[in-house]
């Protein structure tokens, strides 16, 4: 079993952190942004963000045939990690640009920029998570790459969210404009720069040496035959959707329902370090209970959490942190698990199928965080509408009511149906072990 360096280890984390700085300002602010400094109606953006977000996930599987398809010297996914994080970067910047300009062209730069932005992102996400699995095929040593991909990710979004708020104030001092681009130019900074050091120490193996060009057919096949990766998309989209709704509106509960700004940062912190705290955690429980059931145990804890925020009262600030913290501890699980579990069926598709097309089977998991996106940008601006939310504004009891309810009790439905749909999923650590050794002693044979 190859085991990789903790130079290796940390370097692709820090990657993970740039990526998720910028992902997080886009996620957490980007909506209010659109809606309370550039005037843009909520229902509006609901649109762009579906209708953008599902053409990023469209092309999530032609970039990954695309991927698949091309070696170069320093790699198949290297190249991508590194021209895909310095251009995410420059088009994160632009998204948070107030340019002077008519409603009109301001509306058609909104477009442009956000729809860049996102085909950027697709270049820069599928190969990133592609590199994960090629580095190694010990399933134990894979979990760690991962785990710390993922809490340093969760680390990037955790400042994103904790720092971005007291950063755009302290730089605009009054102008929202001027801080939140500012801010966007530090984590675009920071971004490339992760990015420049993960292209510098990371390895690629595990590299099936294709000489004949596969068919999109082909291609696909290894997903439409991958039981547990269908079964994983499914689960991860009910998943992601309703925690990324939660995210989307957590600036809208802090700023309206509870009545402070100033918690967001101390709230976005506490629950992340709560997440930081599982993943943490994760290796070892995972190795003694089963991912599989360890998936199952954060999913009920995510949804009792969920559930008993819905009831907390603005003036119960500490019940209501608690409550965020636990739902977030039981993310950890489910965020790290989901993707270890996504990589073990990629020797399951190579097995079934006798192709090993790494960036497919990532380019699903990407494909399904891409529409869970897509779906609760959506949801999020069209909720606010429904709700009829007005802008800088004191909000109606019904506008406080659906903001509450996109916080709590839709996340918690999101994760029962998920894990209700996880119970499907049989490939067990048993099962992957006797494919690794088929899949050797082919390779001897």
């Amino acid at each position: 079993m190859q085991q990789v360096g903790g130079k290796v280890k940390w370097s692709f984390g820090l990657g993970a952190m740039g990526q998720n700085m910028v992902y997080g300002l886009m996620t957490f602010l980007l909506l209010v942004f659109y809606t309370d400094v550039l005037g843009v109606s909520a229902a509006f953006v609901g649109t762009l963000f579906l209708v953008v977000r599902i053409w990023d996930a469209v092309l999530d599987p032609v970039i990954a045939v695309v991927v698949d398809r091309i070696h170069t010297r320093w790699g198949k996914f290297r190249p991508f990690v590194l021209a895909g994080g310095i251009l995410i970067s420059v088009l994160t910047v632009l998204c948070f640009y107030a340019p002077d300009l008519s409603p009109v062209m301001k509306t058609v730069y909104v477009i442009v920029t956000y729809a860049l932005w996102n085909t950027a992102y697709a270049l820069f996400d599928v190969p990133f998570w592609s590199l994960a699995p090629a580095m190694t095929i010990d399933p134990v040593e894979r979990t760690k790459v991962i785990s710390i991909g993922k809490m340093l990710g969760v680390l990037g979004s955790t400042i994103a969210g904790g720092a971005s708020l007291p950063m755009i104030h302290a730089i605009g001092n009054g102008n929202a404009a001027k801080g939140y681009f500012w801010t966007a130019v530090i984590f675009a900074f920071l971004c490339i720069l992760f990015s420049i050091n993960l292209f510098r120490h990371t390895k690629e193996h595990n590299i099936e040496d294709k000489q004949e060009t596969e068919s999109l057919k082909a291609s696909l096949n290894v997903v439409v035959k991958n039981k547990p990766l269908l079964i994983l998309t499914l689960a991860g989209l009910f998943l992601a959707t309703t925690v990324l709704l939660k995210q989307t509106v957590a600036i809208y509960y802090i700023r309206y329902y509870l009545g402070s700004e100033g918690l967001f940062a101390a709230f976005s912190l506490s629950g992340m370090l709560f997440m930081l705290l599982a993943i943490g955690l994760i290796p070892k429980i995972s190795a003694k209970f089963g991912k599989k059931n360890t998936y199952i145990a954060g999913g009920f804890i995510g949804i009792l959490a969920n559930t008993l925020f819905y009831f907390g009262q603005p003036d119960q600030i500490v019940y209501l942190f608690v409550m965020n913290g636990i739902s977030m501890f039981s993310l950890g699980f489910s965020v790290v698990l989901a993707a270890s579990l996504q990589a073990d069926t990629i020797e399951y598709a190579q097995w079934k199928t006798g192709k090993r097309s790494e960036s497919i089977v990532t380019a699903v998991g990407t494909f399904t965080g891409k529409v869970s996106t897509a779906i609760a940008g959506a949801a999020a601006g069209y909720g606010l509408t429904f709700f009829k939310y007005v802008p800088n504004a004191t909000q109606t009891e019904a506008a406080l009511n659906g903001i509450n309810l996109m916080m709590s009790i839709f996340p918690a439905i999101g994760i029962a149906l998920s894990v209700i749909i996880i119970c499907f999923y049989d490939l067990t650590e048993k099962k992957y072990a006797e494919i690794v050794a088929n899949l050797k002693g082919r390779e001897l044979s």
